[in-house]
């Protein structure tokens, strides 16, 4: 289905071009990376879910690569915990959630784990990984260098995202049913992936700390060919 990756790279270039993108490059100290906090949050409820699409998955054809994505997530959350105590961004005895998530923060990480426990699996291979792994692979590859250059090293979780990203975000893909952009089918596939991308950009606008008020929202599929090449 190249139209629908083709669909999702458009959505990422879109992404790209969010608030949060911008004020990560205008950081000049470690303490405007404060949104790391909300990362945590994420982190612990996509490990869930990738988990828990495993452990109630009974269909063999995604067993092995949906064990294989959980093992490989297991460790995250704590890996990124150990990052912020270690570069000072959590001090040794304070909770990691001593700063609660945003709402949008929440709505994302419930998102993932409502894809597992509700939907099908084709809704799981485009929200846990088509989408929700390219969104990451794009993250780190923008947050990674700023971390360095403020000096926030990004080892250990920061690297192995920014290694394993584009290895998972078309596990299953060529299992799930076929279908054109136009069908019944291929319009609930990119309704799935719309939601996904404006859950994640409004997070990431809340992580930039803009009002709700002046968030724009995402285009829909439809409305998508008259935003191309507006900034």
């Amino acid at each position: 289905m190249q139209w629908l990756i083709e669909l999702v790279q458009e959505y990422r270039n879109i992404t790209k071009r969010n608030l949060f993108y911008k004020t990560v490059n205008l950081a000049s100290s470690p303490s405007d990376f404060q949104w790391i906090r909300q990362l945590y949050y994420l982190s612990c409820d996509f490990t869930a879910a990738v988990a828990l699409r495993y452990g109630s998955c009974h269909d063999a054809r995604f067993r092995d690569a949906f064990g294989e994505h959980a093992a490989e997530e297991v460790t995250h959350p704590e890996e990124l915990a150990d990052w912020m105590r270690e570069s000072g961004l959590l001090a040794p005895d304070e909770q990691l959630t001593s700063i609660p998530p945003t709402f949008e923060t929440l709505a994302l990480g419930s998102y993932f784990i409502r894809s597992v426990m509700r939907e099908s699996i084709a809704h799981q291979i485009i929200t846990l990984n088509l989408v929700a792994e390219a969104l990451a692979y794009d993250f780190y590859a923008i947050v990674n260098p700023k971390l360095a250059e403020v000096g926030l090293t990004p080892k250990g979780y920061w690297l192995v995202h920014q290694e394993s990203d584009m290895e998972h975000q078309t596990l299953g893909l060529e299992l799930i049913p076929e279908c054109e952009r136009n069908s019944l089918c291929g319009r609930g596939y990119t309704h799935t992936m719309w939601e996904v991308f404006s859950l994640f950009n409004q997070l990431l606008y809340s992580w930039s700390g803009m009002p709700v008020e002046h968030k724009p929202q995402l285009p829909t599929p439809i409305e998508l060919g008259s935003y191309k090449g507006k900034s």
